[in-house]
């Protein structure tokens, strides 16, 4: 199918990725005016009243997994020979791992729905291992209702904008070397481009696409956005002044914010949440990230092994829409920090920090587990973009792709860095590259241990 859309005229193209956007508007808007209204409404409650709407959410949603979804009524039946074990109380229920839900799908589908009204999305497999999952229409409305209030509308975003999309989606040939190398869906005033042709040759087409459709806000990948406007400032190509960038899928350093803040003479806003809708958080325009407290319970898991509701771990989360496929304390494979809500006008939690993917943080030699190493790539260096991976708990190559100017005293700064924050005696091999290589759907790693798979 997708050699027979590659070779179809660009307008047939907008036609069918119209019809795609017709159907997904659809799914994402069933009840979208109700949800909308309540969501406005608990903006104004208290710290206490967000608790306790969420608390009941939790044993609303424990209720019913146990009525009717066969591995939680199973584990439930085998624990109730057991005096203290209350079903209803989120701690006293096991963490859930990604294997076992991809051996035992099935048993985590809610008797209640049928497959065939169901919506399924899979996830990207950034860990080799694809995941598929299974949603409502109703969870998916709700979801999609949270994402354009706390996201768009919080963020000065209208409903009838134009915006651009950039990711994953083939939407034209991997080979293409001339433009579109995007598309136009009608149906959702979407411009979705094409993460895949982003070399410097081709940035002032991508750069005329956003002015030809007066695009008012870019939402996409980190890596994407940045390859954008760090190249239309190289070139002195003027871009287009957007009312706000919202970025998925990757963490934003805070050198890339900058960057695509000047480029684009506009805020920056981080967003972060997983193929499960099973938690989610976003920033204001204050850069403040706030958890979606009806999306789902975060719980962080230290490293002595204790669940805690605040502080760093890895995130544990109970999702509260979803009841066709319920994940109670999903263990999803980052490691966060969440800070316990204080403030008056905003009483929800926060993310305070994204550290990554839990098998990507370095880990030392001693044990310890270091996240966040972008300050090693500070933007007074002359390269484009750089990837640390740790071959072993002595051994890192990082590579890089060179900028003009590139030197060995770049080579020398990376490797100093790299070691004062990784230990000093590792051994630091930087390598030059055309391009960083991109998992399968466009995405880009800035960090990857292969320790733990040794």
């Amino acid at each position: 199918m997708l050699a027979i859309y590659y070779r179809l005229p660009y307008f047939l193209k907008c036609i069918i990725a119209s019809f795609r956007g017709f159907i997904l508007k659809g799914n994402r808007t069933l009840n979208r005016e109700k949800y909308l209204a309540e969501i406005r409404d608990r903006d104004t409650w208290s710290k206490k009243q967000i608790k306790d709407f969420q608390q009941k959410l939790i044993k609303e949603m424990l209720a019913y997994c146990i009525e009717y979804v066969p591995y939680y009524r199973d584990y439930h039946n085998e624990q109730s020979i057991n005096k203290n074990w209350d079903p209803l109380v989120l701690s006293n229920w096991p963490i859930l791992e990604k294997e076992f839900i991809r051996e035992n799908p099935d048993r985590f589908m809610s008797e209640k729905y049928k497959k065939g009204d169901l919506v399924n999305i899979a996830t990207s497999g950034t860990s080799g291992k694809p995941m598929s999952f299974w949603f409502s229409r109703e969870a998916l409305s709700h979801w999609y209702a949270l994402y354009e209030y706390r996201i768009k509308i919080w963020n000065g975003v209208k409903d009838k904008d134009i915006w651009a999309n950039i990711g994953g989606q083939l939407i034209c040939e991997i080979g293409r070397s001339k433009p579109p190398f995007w598309v136009y869906n009608y149906a959702m005033n979407q411009l979705y481009l094409s993460s895949y042709h982003l070399r410097s040759e081709n940035i002032c087409d991508y750069v005329s696409a956003l002015q030809y459709y007066k695009v008012k806000y870019l939402l996409g990948y980190v890596s994407s956005i940045f390859t954008i406007a760090n190249e239309a400032l190289k070139q002195s190509i003027e871009l287009p002044k957007l009312s706000v960038v919202i970025t998925n899928a990757e963490p934003l350093l805070e050198g890339q914010r900058e960057v695509i803040s000047k480029a684009f003479n506009c805020k920056v806003i981080q967003t972060y949440s997983g193929c499960e809708f099973s938690f989610s958080g976003n920033e204001n325009l204050n850069n403040d990230m706030f958890v979606w407290p009806e999306a789902g319970k975060m719980e962080v898991q230290g490293e002595e092994g204790e669940i805690k509701n605040h502080g760093k771990g890895e995130l544990i989360v109970t999702g509260l829409i979803n009841r066709a496929m319920p994940l109670i304390r999903y263990r999803v494979g980052d490691s966060v920090e969440i800070i316990e809500a204080d403030r008056d006008l905003m009483p929800f939690d926060r993310i305070g920090q994204i550290l990554g993917r839990t098998d990507d943080l370095v880990v030392t030699s001693k044990g310890e587990k270091v996240g966040r190493l972008d300050p090693v790539f500070k933007f007074d260096l002359k390269i484009k973009e750089a990837q640390i991976v740790q071959e072993d708990f002595e051994m890192f190559t990082v590579n890089v792709v060179p900028d003009v100017g590139f030197s060995q005293m770049d080579i020398s700064i990376i490797t100093k860095r790299l070691k004062d924050r990784v230990g000093k005696n590792v051994v630091v091999n930087v390598v030059s590259l055309t391009e960083i290589p991109r998992s399968a759907n466009g995405k880009f790693k800035a960090v990857i241990s292969k320790v733990r798979s040794k």
